[in-house]
């Protein structure tokens, strides 16, 4: 990290994640919980097994990601993540006989009958009461083993992969999965790492909760924290409060690709701004990295230990926004990370910190802060290559009024755009995102919820020294091209450009996007 002030951000995220994180005292009796599930599964007798059941956590609990649930969600629950694993040959029995039989079990136990939800597509969820405004719920995943080699994936990996049950209605087919696997691989991508701090993370958590940990050595593995796993905490909780409460809530990245695209890039940095902006850039240059294919129209994010599974799937559902809100995440987390760099007093520090990050983490942290400021006596700065927010001028002299009567609708428009650069395909890229390389072709298309029939017009904005000297600043409006949506364009000049789109029924413009930075190189 070459400048100091991205030490202190540094220092604030890491106090922002250990806000998240679940309090020592709750993953207690989080794990006491779950192995008494799990012993009474693996006690149980199943028609057909050949072996012992194996039951083991996954997901967020198990990597270590998990982040307090919102205080604004209807239910605010941590979420555990259990694996049934009978030993039943696939070949020997059928989706629904193994969903049947763990069901049946956790019904024949008094107290889990009463806490079991209905039957779920995948799991059996147990439901626990809520204490301290926080509550568990469980989810058991019944599968059988099912070992499926791949190209690329290591055979320790593979030969964990089990056949899960997929219900749909009253239908049962199988499906594939690998959490075990996937586990080990997550475990690997940051194993120089985790050596590294394991001994210090201890130390300090034994040193705050000696109620719990009487000894360093009594603090489990599960509660140690990397860069890796506080990076994935502090995007995993920036997604949440940046999408609470919006249209496209529903349509949030999902914390399995995050911790995925996290980890799969992870190069051993070793503090979370690093890890945080190395994140950022491979995904604004996802192309070029290979973290996200977008093979004929289709988004891949594949399993890493079963690449037939696909964590984008849902993404290429008709109709589905899931992809365009993915970019528009990322764009926020570098608007996020770049306005922190730049904070100059202590109440921009906390009403940014609770803006992004909530109320009750935001408080905290810039409450117990005493250091330094980011942006004090400093000229502004992009960790990006973006313009700071402190230094975007939209005021251009050359920049034409519109030429219409303006009477918003109440309806939105909004721009998604893409460069072309040959030997690579199309990539997205956001307003006022890392400056663009020169002679890349541009397609700006206007997205809207606006009642045809309307005409798009767009204005485009140059400014700059190269564009001045060729005479080409320009500020005027036109025309969509043949599709009635798109505008093409190119980078020519280096600077600070914009376009903006206003979408116009009878002579009057109901909506326009706002202006959609470029900068090029």
């Amino acid at each position: 990290m070459p400048d100091n002030r991205m030490l202190i951000v540094d220092t604030l995220l890491v106090e922002v994640a250990r806000e998240l994180d679940i309090p020592p005292s709750k993953y207690r009796e989080a794990v006491e919980r779950y192995e008494a599930v799990g012993r009474w599964l693996e006690e149980g007798e199943y028609h057909g097994a050949t072996g012992e059941t194996r039951v083991y956590p996954q997901g967020s609990f198990r990597l270590g990601t998990v982040v307090r649930p919102l205080p604004t969600y209807q239910s605010p629950e941590y979420d555990i993540d259990l694996v049934c694993e009978l030993k039943i040959p696939k070949g020997a029995t059928s989706p629904s006989v193994v969903k049947r039989l763990v069901g049946d079990r956790l019904k024949a136990h008094g107290k889990y009958r009463d806490m079991l939800d209905a039957e779920g597509r995948r799991c059996w969820t147990l439901t626990y009461a809520e204490a301290d405004g926080v509550g568990f719920h469980l989810d058991v995943l019944p599968c059988v083993p099912d070992p499926s080699y791949h190209a690329g994936v290591q055979p320790r990996h593979s030969e964990q992969s089990v056949a899960l049950t997929n219900r749909t209605a009253d239908v049962y087919r199988w499906g594939g999965t690998n959490p075990a696997g996937y586990v080990d691989w997550f475990f690997e991508r940051q194993r120089e790492v985790f050596l590294a701090v394991a001994a210090r993370s201890r130390a300090s958590l034994q040193a705050r909760h000696p109620d719990l940990f009487a000894r360093v050595d009594d603090v489990p593995d599960q509660l140690v924290r990397t860069p890796l796993q506080r990076a994935i905490q502090i995007l995993k909780r920036h997604r949440d409060v940046r999408f609470d409460g919006r249209d496209d809530e529903c349509d949030k990245p999902i914390s399995m690709i995050i911790s995925t695209l996290a980890a799969s890039g992870y190069r051993q940095e070793p503090d979370v701004y690093s890890t945080l902006a190395s994140f950022v850039h491979r995904m604004r240059d996802y192309q070029q990295s290979g973290a996200i294919r977008c093979d004929a129209d289709q988004w891949v994010i594949p399993n890493p230990v079963n690449p037939e599974e696909n964590f984008a799937d849902r993404w290429n559902e008709p109709g589905s926004n899931k992809a365009e809100a993915f970019f528009q995440w990322v764009e926020w987390v570098q608007e996020d990370i770049d306005d922190l760099l730049n904070v100059t007093s202590r109440g921009e520090l906390e009403t940014k910190l609770r803006g992004v990050f909530g109320d009750r983490p935001g408080s905290a942290v810039a409450s117990r802060y005493s250091g330094p400021l980011p942006g004090a006596q400093q000229a502004p700065i992009s960790a990006f290559g973006r313009v700071p927010r402190a230094w975007l001028r939209l005021d251009a002299p050359h920049r034409q009024p519109p030429k219409w009567r303006m009477r918003p609708l109440g309806h939105r428009v909004e721009i998604r755009a893409r460069y072309f650069r040959n030997g690579f395909r199309p990539t997205r890229f956001g307003s006022n995102g890392a400056p663009l390389p020169k002679r890349v072709d541009l397609e700006f298309q206007a997205i809207t919820d606006i009642p045809k029939p309307y005409d798009v017009h767009w204005q485009v904005v140059n400014t700059g020294k190269e564009a001045t000297a060729a005479q080409q600043l320009r500020g005027d409006f036109y025309r969509s091209d043949a599709s009635g949506r798109k505008r093409h364009e190119s980078t020519q000049y280096a600077g600070m450009h914009w376009v903006e789109c206003f979408v116009v029924k009878g002579g009057v413009c109901v909506a326009r996007s706002g202006e959609f930075v470029v900068n090029i190189e």
